[in-house]
């Protein structure tokens, strides 16, 4: 475990047992399909794809975005196949509003209740981390679940979430895991104003990033170890994780 929790595990806890009684449809497994994904991370690299993205979808390929860059998204005219949230603050809830037509909504059972709120049930489902804190609540009230293994942010999460449902083709955008200049995000974000920059040295380049950048990194590269083979990944932008799976193939090289 690298990554800390935000939030106390009786507020996560809580957040469950509310989410559960609320009885929303739920996450299974579906069969591998060949079916290409884009995924938005909220990376500053982001705003340089706006045109690639923008090609994609109108090309036929799925749309995922991830907290802010669901707003993101339609800020700029383009509506998501789905929304994927993991966070337990409140805050959080802006990042499901506005509920728009054709996309589906996969909120992580630990979020804050006003997260799910207003959302249409038939095109919101319900998901479980494997984090050993809500096991015991969730086998409580369920025979059956399918718990989602990963890191600690949602991009670390969605992967595993979304290999699940069957799609093993990815498009990452704005997955970088650093700072460019003094933006640590695309868009405004606040909650990271305050937070400290260390300096890290990747393959002899230095790259500046959060705390929570770095352990991002680390649990992607456990990530890829443990789920490579079933994935075809493409990392857009010169961040920390493209420089990692370039360093690391020139080194197996």
């Amino acid at each position: 475990e690298y990554g800390e929790i935000n939030t106390s595990e009786a507020q996560i806890i809580e957040n469950v047992k509310a989410n559960l009684a609320a009885d929303w449809p739920e996450v299974a497994p579906h069969p591998t399909n060949d079916v290409e994904v884009m995924i938005l991370g909220g990376g500053p690299s982001l705003n340089a794809y706006v045109d690639d993205i923008k090609a994609k979808r109108a090309a036929g390929v799925k749309l995922v975005t991830l907290n802010g860059t669901y707003n993101w998204a339609l800020e700029n005219g383009l509506t998501p196949s789905a929304q994927i949230v993991v966070d337990a603050r409140e805050f959080n809830a802006r990042f499901t509003k506005p509920v728009v037509d054709d996309c589906k909504y996969m909120i992580a059972s630990q979020c804050h209740p006003s997260v799910l709120e207003g959302l249409p049930k038939d095109r919101t489902l319900l998901w479980h981390t494997t984090m050993s804190a809500i096991r015991d609540t969730v086998n409580e009230a369920r025979e059956l679940w399918f718990g989602v293994p990963g890191g600690s942010t949602v991009m670390l999460r969605a992967i595993p979430l979304l290999r699940m449902l069957g799609f093993k083709r990815f498009h990452l955008y704005g997955f970088d895991s650093c700072i460019y200049g003094s933006q640590h995000h695309a868009y405004s974000q606040p909650e990271n104003d305050t937070e400290v920059v260390i300096d890290t040295i990747v393959g002899g380049q230095v790259f500046k990033c959060h705390a929570w950048q770095i352990a991002q990194a680390q649990e992607f590269m456990d990530l890829v170890k443990f789920l490579g083979d079933e994935l075809e990944l493409e990392v857009y932008g010169d961040g920390l994780i493209n420089h990692i799976l370039r360093t690391g193939a020139e080194l197996s090289e």
